[in-house]
């Protein structure tokens, strides 16, 4: 039997009310437990979100919980700010497959926000999403020792901010190298940065890395674990690069437009000592499209662009497998003239949660298998706090699936959460917002928390 985790919340609000609220500056905040990720059927498990900022950061938005299961949990959030004199903690009730949304501006002022949340139980995800924009990031359920993202940009109308919470009981120190065009910088003040305990801090790479396009960076935890998302503010539109903690030397963006007036570029980072060279295989309809190459050189970033490029038609989504020689970092980037946003490349899970945030539904989504085996992929639909319907299918090697075609032509979710599980880590979800022109904003799939 599962056993109950209110006492424990009681306790950690009894505490908070005993000490008051404390100064952040100050590097001492109430303790919020890590246990790490946790399944559905876990006594307890956290959830770490941050990189949402106030109206002015641009990336001002908020934070839906997401109840998978069938039993009722218990939520305490603990939420800091850079530029906030206090912490706040609040606590809510998730009931069966239900659903709360925290706004992080409407519990504190401050610039860039942080959350902790400790829930007396598994099967809670949590995802963020910029009101403005419809940009998303998932929330996580433990800190990292190193981060990796690739295609920030510093050139006039646009700004990269990383966002990074310690979740921690202790002081966590780190530093910052990046990869651009022109190769690998260690800027000083980027080298031993502190950040104290349950704290938030936002670092602005433009001050270092100036008026650059297209760079990378890797974030190295020295002491302690970390939260890092990338904030960045592209002419009129801003994302939330969540980046990732392992390079990768394949994978999938199953959903890249090729619409007229759209832009879309596999942006790439090389981390390492030696040239890795990058291939990316384009499939668009009954179209037979060359592979397009580039090598990226030891400690440098390049890009491969896929929209608009005369050799590739514009018709709809493609469907991108890239493959390196060495491990790199890649991240779409997808938009306008306007601006554009940035999407890390998705590493397979065994449990993937797609859920409509925005209200708005998706304009296609899809279920990839990265595997070089079949799988079986179980799923339920949620909508209003109870199970529509249920299934099974089986995708093949390397196959991907509609999740319209999955769900007999639903394929928008509106206001809906879709739960799908594998026996193994083979699952990639993708998904579009609707957007003019068509693929141009990304949504961001959930672990299964």
């Amino acid at each position: 039997m599962r056993k109950s985790g209110l006492p424990l919340l009681l306790a950690v609000l009894v505490a908070l009310a005993a000490v008051g609220v404390l100064n952040v500056k100050g590097g001492a905040t109430n303790p919020v437990p890590n246990p790490g990720a946790a399944g559905p059927t876990a006594e307890s498990s956290a959830l770490y979100c941050t990189g949402l900022t106030n109206a002015r950061g641009d990336l001002r938005g908020l934070v839906t919980f997401i109840n998978t299961t069938n039993a009722t949990r218990q939520v305490l959030v603990h939420a800091v700010a850079t530029g906030a004199v206090s912490a706040v903690a609040t606590t809510f009730t998730l009931g069966p497959y239900a659903r709360q949304t925290v706004t992080p501006t409407n519990l504190l002022v401050g610039d860039t926000y942080a959350l902790a949340a400790q829930v007396d139980g598994g099967g809670v995800s949590a995802e963020q999403v910029v009101t403005r924009y419809g940009t998303t990031s998932p929330c996580v359920n433990e800190g990292v020792t190193n981060w990796y993202a690739s295609g920030f940009d510093t050139t006039v109308g646009s700004q990269a901010v990383l966002s990074i919470y310690n979740p921690t009981a202790t002081a966590a120190v780190f530093n910052v190298t990046t990869f651009s065009p022109s190769g690998f910088l260690s800027p000083a003040p980027l080298q031993g940065v502190s950040v104290g305990p349950h704290a938030e801090l936002a670092l602005n790479l433009g001050d270092e890395i100036v008026a650059t396009q297209n760079f990378g960076a890797q974030v190295t935890v020295l002491r302690g674990s970390l939260v890092v998302v990338g904030d960045q503010v592209s002419k009129n539109t801003s994302s939330l690069n969540y980046g990732t903690p392992v390079l990768a030397s394949s994978g999938t963006f199953p959903l890249v437009t090729t619409a007229n007036k759209a832009l879309a570029q596999v942006r790439i980072a090389n981390p390492g000592p030696a040239d890795a060279t990058v291939s990316v295989q384009v499939k668009l309809r009954a179209f037979n499209i060359a592979p397009q190459s580039t090598v990226v050189a030891a400690y440098h970033s390049a890009m491969i662009t896929i929209t608009p490029n005369t050799a590739i038609p514009a018709a709809g989504e493609a469907s991108l497998t890239m493959t390196s020689n060495q491990p790199v970092i890649a991240t779409l980037a997808t938009g306008t003239s306007q601006g554009l946003t940035l999407s890390p490349l998705a590493a397979p899970v065994a449990r993937a949660i797609l859920s409509d945030v925005t209200g708005g539904g998706f304009a296609e989504a899809t279920l990839t298998n990265a595997t070089k085996a079949a799988t079986n992929v179980a799923w339920t639909l949620l909508h209003r706090g109870s199970v529509t319907s249920t299934g099974t299918t089986t995708v093949g090697p390397g196959g991907t699936v509609s999740i319209g075609a999955l769900l007999h032509g639903r394929a928008k979710l509106q206001g809906s959460t879709l739960v799908m599980v594998s026996p193994t880590a083979a699952l990639v979800v993708n998904a579009i917002l609707n957007t003019s022109p068509v693929g141009v904003t990304l949504a961001a799939a959930l672990n299964g928390g």
